[in-house]
């Protein structure tokens, strides 16, 4: 089965309602969040799960918002903060491996990008 299909199947257990994009990517609300899963079928081990648009980026905050990113990247396991277009993306991108078992790893990987948007709202206090 592919990985796409696995994430979908596991989100649909989970009682959430994830829908595939026009690239085949999973959108789905979990804690009132928008989350995002890459489809990588191409390469069955590897999963980005991401939070996208967690900030605006403008001109007049954009040096405080690359700054929140650092201290987040720096102090946080799995998690990379990006700005793409005007906005942040937080993002975990992981390796696992061919028996993944989805139950231990999904709500982890939530829960860092939750408390990692957090960290960020925080920082850019």
């Amino acid at each position: 089965m592919k990985t796409s299909e696995m994430v979908f199947n596991y989100l649909k257990s989970q009682g959430l309602a994830p829908e595939f994009d026009d690239r085949n990517n999973i959108w789905f609300k979990y804690q009132m969040r928008n989350f995002l899963f890459f489809n990588n079928d191409e390469d069955n081990q590897f999963i980005n799960l991401t939070m996208p648009r967690i900030y605006d980026v403008t001109d007049d905050n954009r040096f405080a918002v690359f700054e929140a990113i650092n201290e987040v990247n720096e102090t946080t396991k799995v998690v990379k903060l990006t700005v793409a277009g005007d906005s942040v993306w937080c993002a975990t991108e992981i390796m696992m491996d061919s028996t993944p078992e989805l139950d231990d790893l999904f709500p982890r990987l939530l829960g860092i990008l939750m408390t990692s948007q957090q960290k960020f709202y925080k920082n850019i206090e």
